[in-house]
């Protein structure tokens, strides 16, 4: 299932001029293209449960601006790391509403996040090196409403509402915040396309998000828009390649009597776009999928340039399926 960008902004301490009190300038949605495993939103067949247990490894070198010029500081260097655990309770229910499968998911989110930052003197000082890190549960993902539509084996589409929930800590102005500080409300629309008895997926999703205030401010965050498209083909039974391409656009202003950065260097909307490679098998067939991803971001602009590995898990434990299981 998907989803999550983890927001580091206190490690931009030493790019930034502002008092504690402020409200950090660097909000960049919860949905990040290029995360999710291309069928993983596929129409499910059958009714049951699926856990799904996803972990990002990222790592960056900087922020970039809105003419994709990487931020510096004279005599500072810096690299950000940081480690994401989504797990996934995911079920397809046997109801039909206007003939789709319902189904919903609930997904809890830990992460932690550092920092390496290396500040220069000269030949008679020697050089100081700062390591902040933050690590905790973030925000709550909850998707209460997915419909999906299969039509003869060939296409399979979707519709998905998901709300992200403030629950991770966030305290403005605080330098170890885990959540964004505000709700999340997504909209998007998988469709599928299969050729090869379902051997090769063209796969294409827009995701459209909105944005509550930020706690304790009056500030806003623009709404998004996001592409995602790409191609998943088995070349045997049990294995699969994939690519994934995708793109992200802010489409409204962050609004607010406490958006100070307006007139600053830090003005402007937000764009990325990510690419990534992916290997996917069934060691047990039906039962257990492993994947591993290779994620990378590219003409990024007012936000961090950031590489992924990831590595996820799916497990159908042929629970709650409606019948009788079988042994």
């Amino acid at each position: 299932m998907k989803k999550t960008f983890l927001f580091i902004a206190i490690l931009f301490f030493a790019y930034l001029n502002t008092t504690a009190q402020n409200v950090s300038a660097y909000h960049y949605g919860s949905y990040q293209p290029g995360l999710m495993n291309i069928r993983d939103l596929a129409t499910v067949p059958s009714p049951g449960m699926i856990l799904i247990d996803y972990n990002y490894w990222l790592k960056s070198d900087g922020y970039y601006d809105q003419n994709g010029d990487r931020l510096s500081l004279d005599r500072v260097d810096s690299q950000i790391d940081g480690y994401i655990n989504v797990p996934v309770v995911y079920y397809a229910s046997d109801w039909k509403i206007f003939g789709a499968r319902y189904s919903v998911a609930l997904a809890p989110l830990y992460m932690s996040a550092g920092a390496m930052i290396n500040i220069h003197f000269n030949d008679e000082v020697d050089d100081i090196t700062v390591t902040p890190n933050v690590s905790g549960f973030g925000d709550l993902i909850f998707s209460p409403l997915t419909l999906g539509w299969s039509f003869n084996d060939h296409m399979d589409f979707s519709f998905l509402y998901t709300a992200y929930a403030p629950t991770g800590r966030y305290k403005t102005g605080a330098d170890d915040n885990i959540g964004k500080g505000y709700w999340t409300h997504q909209f998007q629309t998988p469709f599928y396309y299969y050729l090869m008895e379902k051997a090769t997926a063209l796969f294409v999703m827009p995701t459209f998000e909105t944005n509550g205030h930020v706690k304790g401010s009056d500030v806003r965050p623009g709404n998004r828009f996001s592409i995602d498209y790409g191609i998943s083909q088995y070349v045997t039974k049990w294995l699969e390649l994939e690519v994934l391409n995708g793109h992200t656009w802010q489409i409204g202003d962050d609004k607010g009597d406490d958006v100070w950065w307006n007139g600053t260097r830090f003005e402007g909307r937000d764009h990325t776009n990510t690419v990534s490679f992916g290997v996917g098998a069934w060691p047990w067939e039906g039962r257990l999928n492993v994947r591993a991803k290779y994620i990378m971001d590219y003409g990024v602009r007012q936000r961090l340039k950031t590489n992924f590995l990831s590595f996820s898990v799916i497990f159908i434990p042929n629970i709650l399926t409606g019948t009788k299981n079988k042994k």
